[in-house]
């Protein structure tokens, strides 16, 4: 895992294929105690390290930390998985994880099932449902399943797909 205070960080590419270091957003959320703030960092990361289904190095590189930050602020776990399937679906699509952080990478998308799990005690909507069942299905390396699931947390695509039964 790239250490946050490493400067290479300042060198990789996110989602608008422009270098974006992501290890200012990630160092600031490690300390936010509040819903709100955390959220205004999540929706940063999202757009700079997610564009129109395009994802680098940058996006890659913050997983293994993202997944770090969900595993001790509980509050945010929603937001931050819902960010790594997002990567993990377009991933495919795009340049490859390098080697050097191949192991970290899958690690930590082993790890999101766990998180994914422990959202079954809050009340469900269909928003949480498919991203704690997405997240699963991605640490079980079911990242079509992930992606269908995604599509059906529309509730007009939900509805559509009922009412053809």
């Amino acid at each position: 895992m790239l250490d946050l205070n490493d400067s290479r960080w300042k060198l990789l590419i996110g989602g608008y294929k422009i270098p974006y270091d992501a290890s200012i957003p990630l160092r600031a959320l490690m300390h936010i105690d509040n819903i709100h703030d955390a959220k205004t960092i999540i929706d940063e990361l999202f757009d700079e390290l997610h564009h129109q289904g395009d994802v680098d190095l940058a996006s890659y590189y913050a997983v293994p930390h993202l997944v770090s930050i969900a595993q001790i602020k509980h509050f945010i776990i929603a937001d931050i998985l819902s960010l790594i399937i997002t990567i993990e679906i377009v991933r495919h699509n795009n340049i490859p994880v390098p080697n050097d952080l191949e192991h970290d990478y899958n690690n930590a998308l082993k790890d999101i099932g766990t998180l994914g799990q422990s959202l079954i005690n809050h009340d469900w909507d269909l928003g949480l449902a498919a991203i704690s069942l997405a997240a699963i299905a991605i640490s079980k390396g079911q990242t079509d399943l992930a992606h269908a699931i995604t599509i059906l947390e529309d509730p007009g695509t939900l509805d559509e797909l009922l009412e053809s039964y």
